[in-house]
């Protein structure tokens, strides 16, 4: 039997907040549901629990007693994988049964990736190895010093902490909970720490991974070299199921920080303030800067840091931009931490709510741009801030630029948006679960129309590219915003054929999705060379035909 062949660690996903709704009711359980729902930890404990929790799709509440509460989109079926060997067993079992399989370790997934309804779920959230190599090799790498393998259920505020031992860093998140080699990583990862090294996808030196077949690979720049590049920064869930990744780390920096938070008294004031703002972010990153701002109504708050700074140096550049908008009113504050780890725990990682409903989407904003048309960039921000009113955010990463500038890395497919951007601007909208249908629907296109207004910042004819993992699920040509471009996006669809040519990997605005049904059930029926809208009925929410 199969549940015997991984070692009976079948389990059955429940939403999130069943245990508060019709017949799953349970009074206890809602109590610690209603105590614990916007606690990350709690939430990425539970197979069923998604982050964002309008990915569960389920219409159970802890607010109200839904009587349409129901599994949603939640998965029927999970195997809790903590061995390669039930890895194998799950891909084995269903390539051999046509079963929709889907890939989780916490569900800090925004696009809904990581969940399927009618699937099955291979949860990787208690593989949680680590191990420090002092000298790695490889075929075309001697002698990186302090090299870690991560397994894929291991998160990064346990990696910060274990690291920390050693005085080393890795480039991470900025969110303790998400984990390290699964969409993060896949995706490209942008970090706290990138301008100082680059992105996260930048330092993979190798992953263990298993592919379609149930084989376990190793992969590298010279084993399996092209599955390599897509998978660092192709997109997660899509060309095999990564067990660890072999890291570079690097000696902790010390950190100095500084925060401010502004409001303007009009919105001509309010432009003028962003604009002096816009100017004054590459004088910070040409100090080695970077950060993390929100933008709503006529309030503006920015968290900054540099690693390895000069105190002085930061509260100079500060006060440079409080002093060319004296008439307002700051609050200002900067900081010296020791260690990155010190600035993560005490600063970035409490700041990890979830539980919420909410949808992105999000722009890259070249550098060149931001240092030669200020005036025309903070127009454009002003446009798409947030309201708080409606429960809206416009929010930088002030991540880009520096180290992620190099381009020098052949070894993988980050969206090239990235080299070029000193900004990841992504709105963000949130609603209550009361929200009709309706309502919702209205939101989710406003949140894509202010992905639009930021693409006025471009020149006429120029792609926009975003961050697939922080984008909007209805994002029209996603192939090329999310990637880069065409020829980039044929690439790693070759790549996906090569090593799934029957799709078992497939989810949403992942490579090769396109050739899918809208659920992801069923391939799409090609007649003639166009793509047909008759499907076979047997395809069903469950079994997919290839």
């Amino acid at each position: 039997m199969f549940n015997e062949s991984v070692d009976g660690r079948l389990v059955v996903p429940k939403p999130s907040a069943a245990v508060c709704n019709g017949r799953t009711y349970d009074a206890a359980g809602c109590n610690i549901a209603k105590a614990q729902w916007s606690n990350a930890t709690w939430r990425d404990d539970q197979v069923g629990a998604m982050q964002i929790h309008n990915w569960e799709n389920s219409s159970c509440s802890i607010f109200i007693n839904s009587s349409t509460c129901n599994q949603g989109s939640v998965p029927v079926l999970a195997v809790d994988a903590i061995l390669p060997k039930h890895v194998q067993a799950t891909v084995q079992f269903a390539a051999t049964k046509n079963l929709r399989l889907v890939i989780k370790s916490t569900g800090h997934d925004l696009l809904g990736r990581s969940t399927a309804a009618g699937s099955l779920i291979l949860w990787l959230h208690h593989m949680k190895g680590m191990t420090l190599i002092k000298q790695y090799s490889s075929c075309s790498l001697t002698n990186v010093l302090n090299a870690v393998r991560i397994e894929a259920g291991a998160q990064w505020g346990e990696v910060y902490q274990w690291l920390s031992k050693f005085n080393l860093v890795a480039i991470g998140g900025a969110s303790p909970t998400v984990s390290v080699v699964g969409g993060y990583l896949q995706g490209g990862g942008h970090s706290p720490l990138s301008i100082w090294k680059g992105m996260a996808a930048d330092q993979v030196l190798e992953y263990d991974v298993v592919t379609a077949d149930g084989q376990r690979q190793t992969v590298n720049a010279c084993q399996n070299r092209d599955l390599f590049w897509a998978l660092s920064g192709g997109g997660g869930g899509t060309y095999a199921i990564v067990l660890s990744a072999v890291i570079r780390t690097f000696p902790s920096p010390s950190i100095v920080a500084g925060t401010l938070s502004v409001s303007a008294s009009n919105a001509t004031r309010y432009e003028k303030l962003i604009e002096t703002f816009v100017e004054f972010l590459p004088k910070l990153a040409d100090i080695g800067g970077s950060g993390y701002f929100d933008m709503f109504d006529l309030t503006l708050r920015f968290l900054c840091h540099v690693p390895n700074g000069d105190q002085t140096a930061l509260n100079a550049t500060l006060n440079r931009f409080v002093t060319n908008n004296i008439d307002l009113d700051f609050e200002t504050n900067s900081f010296v931490f020791p260690s990155f780890y010190y600035y993560f725990a005490l600063i970035l990682g409490p700041n990890n709510p979830t539980g919420y409903n909410a949808l992105l989407s999000s722009r890259l904003i070249p550098e060149s741009i931001i240092r030669n048309k200020p005036d025309k960039v903070a127009k454009v921000f002003v446009q798409a801030k947030g309201q708080n009113a409606t429960g809206s955010n416009l929010r930088g990463s002030f991540v880009p630029g520096g180290r992620v500038s190099n381009t020098t890395n052949r070894y993988n497919s980050i969206n090239p948006g990235w080299r070029t951007a000193l900004l990841h601007m992504i709105n963000i909208q949130y609603w209550s679960d009361t929200t009709s249908k309706a309502d919702q629907d209205y939101l989710s296109a406003q949140v894509l129309n202010r992905a639009a207004i930021l693409d006025k910042i471009l020149p006429r004819g120029s792609q926009p590219t975003c961050y697939t993992n922080e984008a909007h699920p209805n994002e029209v040509n996603w192939q090329e915003k999310f990637f880069g471009s065409k020829v980039i996006y044929k690439q790693l669809k070759n790549i996906k054929k090569k090593y799934d040519p029957l799709g078992l990997f497939v989810c949403k605005n992942c490579v090769g999705s396109d050739d899918w049904t809208s659920d992801l059930n069923c391939p799409k029926r090609r007649i003639l060379g166009k793509i047909s809208s008759i499907y076979e009925n047997i395809c069903n929410t469950i079994i997919k035909h290839h």
